[in-house]
């Protein structure tokens, strides 16, 4: 493995994070659940908006694979962020699927939040695939960063960065999302 910081702390890849074939093993898994229609999340809780979004997902809670996958990334991630240690990842997975003239419009991401007052702070995304064209993840401000997808690379990114996922234009995209979870306050 070996890190690319793209904008300090707030956007890096962890290449080589996943093997070929474990990538292939989550792909699987996921076209094993079956994919619907993925909801943006509002002010007014989860709502169908094709017009931002109208990629598909499959919500997968698997707290043994966090803790897994985090044994690999502990000493990668940002350790402490706005006084809270990093602890894990959060259990709950996303699948999503993109297939040409999908994306995911601009936005921010929101974050994970458990009772005991832990949050989440950063996205994890994990690109499954890179036998496509298009579906780049672009950031703005204060400059425009573009992600291209690599097979078994780790997106890590505070959740407070502008981004989108770009049209797919050809092929089918792969990714698995999570988030790095962060102590409650001292």
């Amino acid at each position: 493995m070996w890190k690319e910081q793209l904008r300090g702390d707030f956007i890096f890849v962890i290449h080589e994070f996943l093997s070929p074939e474990e990538c292939q093993e989550f792909i699987e898994l996921g076209e094993a659940e079956g994919f619907t229609d993925a909801p943006i999340t509002t002010g007014r809780g989860f709502e169908m908006r094709k017009d931002i979004r109208n990629n598909t997902r499959v919500v997968h809670d698997n707290s043994a694979l966090a803790v897994q996958l985090w044994g690999r990334v502990a000493d990668w991630v940002v350790p402490c962020w706005d006084q809270r240690q990093a602890i894990g990842l959060n259990e709950r997975f996303r699948f999503y699927r993109y297939e040409p003239g999908q994306r995911f419009a601009r936005h921010f991401d929101g974050r994970f939040e458990r009772e005991n007052g832990e949050q989440s702070e950063f996205s994890f995304l994990i690109y499954l695939n890179d036998e496509f064209e298009g579906g780049n993840t672009v950031f703005f401000q204060p400059e425009r960063i573009e992600v291209r997808p690599h097979r078994g690379s780790v997106l890590v990114f505070q959740h407070h960065q502008s981004h989108e996922g770009a049209v797919l234009e050809r092929g089918t995209k792969y990714v698995l999302r999570t988030d790095v979870m962060y102590s409650a306050p001292q």
